[in-house]
């Protein structure tokens, strides 16, 4: 008995809320099933992987790439750049906010993929996907970056430095690099299986990134030097304008304790600032070890001074 009717009703949920217009249009992909030279119009022939629906796509028609989880993952064999405005990536499986199954990889054989994805695309919404960096290749430690504008990205896993040659200096989970306005909700940030080295992040900042905002996101780390950081401004104009953190929740898993949590160059001011929102931290000594003056946040006194919003657990007399 077929069950593409019980996946198409799920689709029209995973479609609700995303903008369409007279002429977009839906292709399936599905890892397990499909195959590339199907139409991918219709569950019954559905693509294979990702990239032959996004060639499908027409930039700035609202075109949709519904992606079917099930018992395969898309192997990326070669780094994808989704550079067509208003068009969206949705994945169809349980909305669990860790590892979804609608996957992503990159190919064991795949090197030199810094960034394993480029959004450089404007106006796209991403949902309910896992999009994994690690592999053994020093030469692939940007998993996704982010160049474009006014994009939103709803329960993504962001999980670089998945293997040790890739939790190096360098590496992040996720880039901003002259990113603006873009919203991030509901996503997880990093992984906590990999012994992060010094300078591995969790999140880039650089180009002028400016108006991005994060909102109950999990910036997840498993530290294996002090010097790993959860989020990083390459130089003094990383950033520009706002970042906002809301309600996010900042988390090394290792017994490591990490300097700080976000690593801020000297020189930086007016008009760059990091608000953080009723966040809160754990396994890292201080928000901001160089007290830069360009991180402001409302996060209660836990404890005292820089170290506000720290979690701390209590130890038996």
């Amino acid at each position: 008995m077929s069950l593409y009717p019980e996946i198409q009703k799920a689709a029209l949920g995973a479609l609700a809320g995303i903008p369409r217009g007279r002429y977009s249009n839906v292709y399936i992909v599905d890892p397990a099933n499909g195959n590339d030279s199907n139409p991918g119009d219709r569950f019954e022939k559905p693509l294979a992987s990702i990239e032959a629906a996004f060639a499908l796509c027409t930039t700035n028609q609202h075109d949709v790439v519904l992606y079917v989880a099930g018992s395969s993952g898309n192997n990326l064999a070669a780094a994808v750049d989704w550079s067509k405005n208003y068009t969206h990536l949705i994945g169809l499986c349980a909305p669990t906010r860790a590892a979804q199954r609608a996957r992503i990889f990159q190919t064991s054989t795949l090197t030199g993929a810094s960034p394993l994805l480029t959004v450089s695309g404007s106006g796209c919404i991403f949902k309910d996907f896992y999009i994994f960096q690690g592999v053994d290749d020093a030469t692939s430690l940007i998993n996704v970056s982010v160049t474009g504008g006014r994009n939103y990205f709803e329960n993504v896993h962001f999980a670089g430095g998945g293997h040790a040659t890739q939790a190096v200096n360098g590496g992040a989970s996720l880039k901003l690099d002259g990113a603006e306005e873009n919203l991030f909700k509901n996503c997880t940030i990093g992984v906590d299986t990999i012994a992060a080295g010094t300078g591995m992040a969790g999140i880039l900042f650089d180009g002028e990134a400016h108006r991005n905002v994060f909102e109950d996101c999990m910036v997840t780390m498993y530290a294996g030097h002090a010097g790993a950081i959860f989020a990083e401004i390459v130089d003094a104009t990383g950033i520009d304008r706002y970042t906002i953190f809301r309600r996010c929740i900042f988390s090394n898993t290792a017994s490591t304790a990490m300097t700080q949590a976000f690593a801020i160059p000297a020189g930086m001011g007016a008009p760059r600032r990091i608000y953080l929102m009723d966040c809160a931290m754990h396994g890292a000594t201080d928000w901001d070890g160089n007290d830069r003056g360009i991180l402001f946040q409302n996060n209660g006194t836990i404890t005292v001074g820089g170290n506000a919003g720290l979690f701390l657990t209590t130890v038996a007399a």
